[in-house]
């Protein structure tokens, strides 16, 4: 009777700590889980008396995984002892098929020598081990150790089991946020490389490229990254062209090498422009093995391979790797390293754009004098290239652009607009939203300057019949209306300060209420936003929230004006001559060279639109086949003395240009070259780039 006492008062005491247990646990967040686990382990190791209480894993092929958490009193030993031997196969397979291990002395092991000889090792004389679950690789439970031999109660498997449950449910709680911290982390540096790109130096590129490696490693928890590119035009070898690694590894280990010599299986499998994971060097089939001897060689354990495909096809891969440790990547990054990856590609392939046209300047400067012969050759040359009626450019920035739509057109992310009155923004929605999934889907348009601010809330969300006066029926808003679609907010700008915090809530649950209504609606709508004012200066004046700001600014792009893309402005004449030749019944057939330079020479306040409102009232104007200018143009008076002019400017070298638009700059900021509004921000470049560029074009400030 006594002794049925004695176990009833044991089992209600250990219940008793696991009430405690997960009342401990039930509220934790963040480190607070960390530190509750550790004290419910050693609050577990004293209930028992043993030295030590870990949740941990084993392989299936018999090794040890790196543990979760420990508690313990065990002295301190070497860690190769835990390696030499390691557990072994057998020890694991009777784990798994009894779903508990338990041993109260060495003599215990005779049948699992390889398990005997490793305890040993470890100092380890008695030991129970829970399972929890069998993830197919690997296996993850309990284990409580002693030094010394030990009687283990009847029910010590269930009584881990009970404990178990708890502390490895906190510990994936636990790993989830931690897991969605990351995410987060690693989506904000794939938002921000593609606009950090565009305004990024050619010479500053291979430098960018390393240090985006490096964040994507530190956000993703990797140790190791490459960039593999193909190095011929033929794609006939893919070779790496970057590589990043942390500090504790010994790198570079890759740069340089051609996969097609050194690695044959993995080039052979890459060419296929699937991802590729390897988890365990046991995935790794036998024809692979170089591949798997060099990653034993540096202790490489988990790869994830991302591909970037454009429009030709394979582009090349990221390739991400853990090294003396297994990998967790997070879910959903392979398409997101893809986006990183086709911006690398587009950076890199500038580049070597740009020492093109250097080379190029010379032979343009012998063309100059053929541009009105040219006119006609710019009219077939629309008529071929540029199908798309509503996006005209070949220059450098316009490109940019487009290649920025290109990437995110077929996303759902956020895109925030921003450029002058009359360069586009609309018709750059309308090409993101065609290039998206929600194709087939509206596109609905909301000018939120034009609208009234006492109904801007009413056209968005809609209201119910009587909601205010003048409500005579139900109306449903223009976010019900984009549902699975996408919406465009023009103007975004101006909207009322009050009505930006419903619109975040929108944007960041997909919910809201019409008016008069307080049933929550829920809406799958894409939204693009768009705007010719500085936000950040409305932010600054309180006129604009910043925490509505970010949430729009998730893919920014910066349309620019017309006088930053001179080039394309005979393009563009002519594109609008040919579309309005039908309906004004004329026919242009030349454009005088006088006049064409005073065009590409005037500044264009209003962009595009005015300069289609121009070539429209020339056209009406001109009383044969020659496009001619009135005086109501605002740039005539250069069309008189336009030839010295840009004579002057065309004879000079690009250096030349470079060093009068740097002091220019550095002349509106007052000499200020670093901080905020300096030459270097306002140019798009780093301070020391800015420096260096002085320095090689003998720029001094001005003795006073």
């Amino acid at each position: 009777m006594k002794d049925q006492t004695k176990e009833l008062s044991e089992s209600s005491r250990f219940y008793r700590l696991v009430r405690e247990v997960m009342a401990r646990l039930v509220g934790a967040r963040g480190e607070e889980i960390d530190a509750a686990v550790d004290d419910c382990l050693e609050r577990m190791g004293e209930y028992f008396g043993v030295e030590a209480v870990s949740l941990g894993g084993i392989s299936k092929s018999g090794n040890l995984t790196p543990a979760l958490r420990v508690w313990g009193r065990l002295p301190a030993r070497d860690k190769s002892l835990a390696t030499n031997p390691p557990p072994g196969p057998e020890m694991v397979a009777q784990f798994c098929r009894e779903g508990s291990f338990v041993y109260s002395r060495l003599e215990d092991l005779d049948e699992l020598p390889q398990y005997r000889e490793h305890t040993r090792r470890m100092g380890t004389v008695a030991a129970v081990f829970w399972l929890y679950r069998d993830l197919g690789s690997h296996t993850e439970g309990m284990a409580i150790s002693s030094p010394n031999p030990k009687v283990w109660p009847d029910d010590i498997v269930e009584c881990l089991g009970a404990v178990g449950e708890v502390l490895f449910n906190a510990l994936y709680r636990r790993r989830a946020e931690v897991e969605a911290d990351r995410l987060r982390r690693f989506e904000k540096v794939v938002a921000g490389v593609a606009s950090k790109f565009v305004h990024v130096p050619p010479e500053q590129v291979d430098e960018e490229i390393d240090e985006t490696l490096g964040r994507i490693c530190e956000c993703v928890d990797a140790d190791l990254s490459t960039l593999l590119q193909w190095n011929d035009s033929q794609k006939s070898a893919m070779t790496v062209s970057h590589e990043w690694d942390a500090g504790s590894v010994d790198g570079p280990y890759f740069r340089g090498s051609v996969l097609s010599d050194e690695y044959p299986w993995l080039a052979e499998r890459l060419r296929e422009a699937k991802p590729l994971l390897i988890s365990d060097l046991e995935d790794f089939p036998p024809e692979a093995a170089i591949e798997r001897a060099t990653c034993e060689r540096i202790g490489i354990q988990s790869i994830v391979w991302a591909p970037f495909v454009a429009d030709q096809g394979l582009q090349g891969y990221i390739a991400l790797s853990t090294v003396n440790r297994p990998g967790s990547w997070l879910e959903g990054i392979v398409p997101q390293l893809g986006l990183v990856g086709n911006v690398f590609a587009s950076a890199i392939e500038r580049r070597r754009a740009d020492l093109a046209l250097q080379q190029a300047y010379d032979e343009i400067r012998k063309l100059k004098d053929h541009l009105e012969a040219e006119n006609v050759t710019l009219r077939e040359e629309i008529k071929i290239s540029f199908e798309d009626a509503d996006l005209i450019g070949k220059s450098h920035a316009f490109r940019t652009v487009l290649h920025q739509v290109e990437l995110v057109g077929h996303t759902d992310s956020t895109v925030l607009i921003l450029g002058e009155t009359g360069t586009g923004k609309g018709l750059i929605a309308r090409r993101i939203h065609q290039q998206s999934g929600r194709k087939d889907r509206p596109l609905v348009t909301v000018n939120c300057a034009a609208l009234p601010a006492t109904l801007i809330e009413s056209e968005l969300f809609g209201h119910e019949k009587g909601a205010f006066t003048g409500a005579v029926d139900r109306k449903i808003g223009r976010f019900e209306l984009a549902d699975e679609g996408t919406i465009f907010l023009d103007e975004v700008g101006d909207l009322p300060i009050e009505l930006q915090a419903k619109l975040l809530r929108v944007l960041q649950d997909h919910e809201f209420e019409r008016l008069g209504s307080s049933t929550t609606r829920t809406v799958d709508t894409r939204v693009i936003a768009a705007t010719n004012r500085d936000l950040d200066l409305l932010i600054e004046q309180g006129a604009f929230r910043s925490d509505f700001y970010y949430r729009l600014g998730v893919f920014p792009i910066r349309i620019p004006s017309l006088r930053e893309r001179r080039s394309d402005i005979p393009l563009l004449i002519w594109f609008f001559i040919t579309n309005l030749q039908t309906r004004l019944g004329k026919t242009i057939e030349t454009v005088p060279k006088r006049l064409m330079d005073a065009l590409i020479s005037y500044d264009w306040p209003g962009n595009v639109r005015e300069l289609r409102n121009i070539v429209e009232r020339a056209m009406i104007l001109s009383p044969g086949g020659r496009l001619e200018l009135d005086d109501a143009f605002p740039g005539r008076q250069r069309t008189t003395d336009i030839s010295p002019s840009t004579t002057e400017r065309q004879s000079k070298n690009l250096q030349d240009v470079e060093r009068a638009h740097i002091i220019s700059v550095l002349e509106e900021c007052g000499w200020k070259v670093r901080g905020k509004d300096g030459a270097a921000e306002h140019l798009g470049l780093k301070r020391t780039t800015l420096q260096s560029r002085m320095k090689k074009l003998g720029i001094r400030r001005p003795s006073a």
